[in-house]
């Protein structure tokens, strides 16, 4: 009788099965995130091309689930830490710009333009290509090793410029009254475009200080980047023509070339053959590039970045769908300090700031959270653009403030602006009936004026208000009230000036703010830090189930009203919308905002 080994039971086999399929999922899974995370290859050589045009924001949210299908907007910080990178990356030869109409303030330029002199000081070229620019563009170029723009195109250097439309004669035809008031006598552009036809002297003087301060940093950077002599500069102003073979016989730019022949001289340079193509590495993909594969160091000590960006309100913050400007809520801010403070391993905080103002109780539960946590471990601001008015409540009690020379900052004052919207609804043959209890229930309803009696309470109780915020100044800063009134009074100064002026204590960006933070926390010098965003945002599920309905209906409303063409008008309207009764705080009623000056 024939014998058969015997088989194997299919019992013991089917665990094999499984193992061998979980292996199989493991290493697929493995070789995933391995892909995923080990950044982008760089090819050698390579160039970095940074085409910069768009909102340069300093910093945006990640949302969940847009984050998914689209790429997140590179930040200032994005552009700050490629620049650094290729600075050290052995294969990212030099860094091309192609420069084109992109929206950000002159202390965000001054920045990058730091950031480019670091990345030449290490031996590595950078280029500007234009195929338009203005000022701030040209300004940005400046640092750059060579500058070329292609034949025709336009080239603006005429100067620098602020306009401001005021709008209390327009709401008068429309039977609005514009109730305003202001403490000090410099509080400020925006509050005289929405409460008088026609700016102030003190007003007028401080936008022709600062203009003229903005003026002369442009012009000495255009006489030192181009070897020419201050006045030349002015002359050249002055004689401007718009085309870039103006620019080129002025020698304000290095020559008149296509991109195509500004691609043949870099590949020139780095050693490419001219049949060959020119290797370029996009900033979003370098984005993902680790700082040891680039060369870096990864930090041996933490420190926190948070940010103060946008107009700052107690809450939770929002979005106006007349203006479209987003308010920073406290919360958040707060939530992220606590959490910074209670972390052991950072040992200091930059708090970097980019806001116009906000309203006076949402800045002060800021200031007083950073109060505090400074008895912990250092909190130095970085302020960017604009740390004005409330921006520069949040920032006055920081271990230490640095600023850029254009940065607009102080502006220590504070102004309201209460509608009277009776004219308006005679004019519709609307029929407001109020039925109150309290003598003053229908004061900020803006269906009357406001009497004698409660303007005069209001514009007391607005004074206490300024002598609060001039007082917390002086104690944040070091300063006696009478020294702090001084340079108060509502003004904005430049950052070049607020150094002088003890409201700051140094000129820098991000760096810099970094290099004190170290000596505030008695850490080496020559010791790397790595910065830790931290910041608190709706979850995912949130963002799935849409529980911010409101932020996307007011979204909505605004880009009807961008649409519509009357964009300019509703962003003004929308600060003299009646004040309803969810509004009746201190929160609201005093405005602390000071938009930007623009000088362009």
């Amino acid at each position: 009788m024939q014998s058969f080994p015997p088989q194997p039971s299919r019992r013991r086999v089917w665990p094999w099965i499984l193992l061998g399929i979980l292996i199989l999922i493991g290493l697929g899974l493995g070789l995933l995130v391995f892909l995923l995370t080990r950044g982008p290859q760089i090819p050698d050589p390579a160039v970095l091309k940074v085409e910069l045009s768009g909102p340069l924001p300093e910093y945006v949210p990640r949302r969940f689930p847009e984050s998914l299908f689209t790429e997140r907007t590179l930040t200032v910080k994005d552009h700050l830490d490629n620049l650094k990178k290729a600075a050290s990356d052995k294969r990212i030869r030099g860094v091309v710009f192609k420069i084109g109409a992109f929206d950000a303030g002159w202390a965000k330029v001054e920045e990058l333009r730091d950031a480019i002199a670091e990345l030449r000081k290490k031996g590595k070229f950078a280029v500007a290509y234009s195929e338009g620019m203005a000022e701030q563009g040209y300004y940005l170029a400046l640092a750059c090793d060579e500058l070329y723009m292609p034949p025709g195109a336009f080239f603006e250097m005429n100067g620098l410029v602020s306009d401001v439309v005021h709008y209390p004669g327009l709401l008068e035809k429309l039977g609005i009254e514009v109730q305003y008031f202001r403490y000090g006598k410099y509080k400020s552009q925006s509050g005289e475009m929405l409460g008088r036809k026609a700016l102030s002297d003190p007003v007028k003087e401080m936008i022709n200080y600062n203009l003229e301060m903005q003026y002369h940093i442009f012009v000495a950077a255009v006489a030192e980047a181009r070897k020419l002599t201050h006045d030349e500069v002015l002359a050249l102003v002055d004689s401007w023509r718009a085309r870039s073979e103006w620019a080129r016989d002025n020698k304000l730019i290095d020559a008149v070339a296509y991109w195509d022949e500004v691609e043949s001289k870099i590949k020139k340079r780095i050693g490419v053959a001219e049949d060959k193509k020119l290797a370029t590495v996009k900033p979003s993909a370098y984005r993902e590039v680790s700082p040891s594969d680039a060369g870096l160091d990864g930090g041996k000590h933490k420190m926190a970045l948070i940010y103060s960006v946008g107009l700052i309100v107690a809450g939770g913050g929002g979005f106006d769908p007349f203006s479209g400007d987003s308010s920073q809520g406290t919360d958040p801010i707060i939530a992220a300090l606590r959490e910074a403070g209670e972390d052991q391993s950072v040992k200091a905080i930059i708090f970097r700031v980019d806001s116009p103002g906000g309203a006076g109780l949402g800045c002060d539960l800021v200031r007083r959270e950073i109060e505090r946590l400074k008895q912990k471990k250092p909190v130095v601001v970085s302020m960017s653009d604009l740390a004005a008015s409330g921006g520069y409540w949040v920032s006055m009690d920081g271990t230490a403030i640095v600023a850029h020379p254009s940065t607009i900052t102080g502006s220590i004052g504070i102004f309201s602006v209460v509608p009277n919207l009776k004219g308006l609804y005679d004019k519709l043959a609307l029929n407001p009936e109020v039925i109150k209890r309290g003598a003053h229930a229908d004061e900020l309803l803006g269906v009357r004026a406001l009497t004698p009696e409660e303007a005069k309470t209001f514009d007391e109780e607005l004074f206490k208000s300024y002598n609060f915020f001039v007082d917390l100044a002086a104690k944040g800063r070091h300063q006696t009230h009478e020294q702090m009134e001084e340079v108060a009074q509502g003004r904005a100064w430049l950052g070049q000036r607020a150094v002088e002026l003890g409201l700051v204590d140094k000129l820098g960006g991000l760096e810099t703010a970094v290099a004190l933070a170290k000596e505030k926390a008695n850490l080496p010098a020559n010791e790397s830090v790595r910065l830790q965003l931290i910041e608190h945002r709706r979850g995912w599920l949130d963002g799935i189930l849409g529980s911010d309905e409101e932020e996307q209906t007011a979204r909505a409303i605004h880009q009807a009203i961008r649409a519509s063409g009357l964009a300019p008008l509703f962003k003004q309207a929308g600060h003299l919308m009646p004040i309803t009764p969810a509004m009746l705080e201190r929160d609201h009623l005093f405005a602390l905002a000071e938009y930007e000056v623009r000088m362009h």
